[in-house]
């Protein structure tokens, strides 16, 4: 828990520098699993969230950083569980998986248009990501808990609802790198959100 608030007091931070000359953007977040994470969890994630504050070096450009949160979910089984448990080979059962993700980037977008329409943009983070995997099979839980290398490529668009404010829509690519006995993690990210200039 004290992470998760170091980590938001950060991305506070910038936002609060970024957004003195730039946009902050507040989303909702919906994640689909891609690649080995949908064989581990199949089912898209419905609880997320995003905050992102990016400043503007020139009318086209800007940087900033972002951190979201995605919690996947999905209960399997019955079926075998196939690590080894006190020595005693395998069981059968229900599994509980869970995935936490906690994207940390420092972001570049480039913008296509004039402020007073809607614009498309098209970007992307390199950051930390840590993810929290677990699996619970009755009294036994696995975790791997990890930070990783990550990268998000972007494309989204902006649009006007009045002077200062627009509609954020995005997709996100999200994908950490493997560590250690740990597969790589990706996931496809669509945020909803809202951006105050």
């Amino acid at each position: 828990m004290k992470r998760i608030i170091f980590i938001i007091t950060i991305v506070s931070a910038i936002s609060v520098g970024a957004y003195a000359q730039g946009l902050f953007s507040v989303s909702y977040d919906i994640g689909l699993p891609l690649g080995g994470t949908s064989d581990y969890i199949g089912a898209p994630s419905f609880r997320g969230f995003g905050v992102e504050a990016r400043g503007f070096i020139t009318d086209n450009l800007s940087y900033g950083g972002s951190f979201n949160w995605a919690v996947f979910y999905e209960e399997k089984g019955p079926q075998e569980w196939t690590n080894d448990i006190e020595g005693t080979g395998t069981a059968f059962g229900k599994q509980y998986r869970y995935i936490n993700s906690y994207p940390i980037m420092a972001t570049m977008h480039y913008y296509f248009g004039e402020w007073d329409a809607t614009r498309l943009y098209v970007g992307g983070g390199l950051g930390a990501q840590k993810i929290d995997q677990r699996t619970d099979f009755g009294l036994y839980t696995v975790n791997e808990n990890k930070w990783r290398f990550g990268l998000a490529p972007e494309v989204g668009v902006l649009i006007p609802v009045n002077f200062n404010s627009s509609i954020n829509l995005s997709a996100k690519y999200q994908y950490a790198v493997k560590a250690g006995d740990a597969d790589a993690v990706s996931y496809l990210n669509f945020k909803i959100g809202l951006a105050f200039m």
